[in-house]
């Protein structure tokens, strides 16, 4: 990102790509959180304490059959929305994860910060109506004020971070955590 910052206003191409790593970054996340919960579930995820027991039975020790099993234990059609906290956590209690503790306080915490980015992303894959409100409830904007990438990701939060590297610091801090 840092290549499309402060270089003047984007044009098309280059905030089409700002968004897509907006896309990208958020589905980086989602992936982790995901994999993190169903290595842990395997045996196959390190701690600060060393390796994660497994939790399932020895038949899904590996993570697409851990999945199959959490979809089993919930009697869910779909995985949980990973993205979301809560699902993620108890998706992680379902399957019992040894770690569960630290997964639980690391993503749990509130106001969650990764949320921001979910409505940004939400925003620049959709251009609904409805993610427009969102975002714009969030007061980063005035109410004439169009939403583009530049007065997203590219703004200074309080503390003299850029939004975007707020995202990146907080996915590092919370992942860490998790361990």
């Amino acid at each position: 990102m840092t290549p499309l910052i402060g270089g003047g206003p984007l044009n098309a191409v280059e905030r089409r790509q700002a968004e897509h790593i907006i896309f990208q970054l958020q589905n980086a996340w989602e992936m982790y959180v995901r994999n993190f919960i169903l290595s842990s579930a395997t045996g196959h995820a390190s701690g600060l304490g060393g390796l994660v027991p497994a939790s399932v039975p020895h038949a899904y020790r590996n993570r697409e059959a851990v999945s199959h099993y959490l979809l089993q234990v919930t009697r869910q059609r779909f995985e949980p929305k990973w993205y979301r906290p809560t699902d993620a956590i108890n998706a992680a209690r379902r399957l019992n994860i040894a770690n569960v503790a630290n997964v639980a306080a690391a993503i749990g915490s509130t106001p969650w910060p990764l949320e921001n980015l979910r409505l940004t992303r939400n925003f620049f894959a959709h251009r609904s109506r409805s993610s427009a409100l969102e975002l714009r409830a969030l007061n980063w904007f005035g109410s004439s004020d169009t939403i583009e990438v530049e007065t997203t990701v590219f703004p200074f939060d309080a503390g003299g971070v850029r939004r975007f590297d707020a995202w990146c610091a907080a996915m590092k801090v919370v992942s860490r955590a998790m361990l």
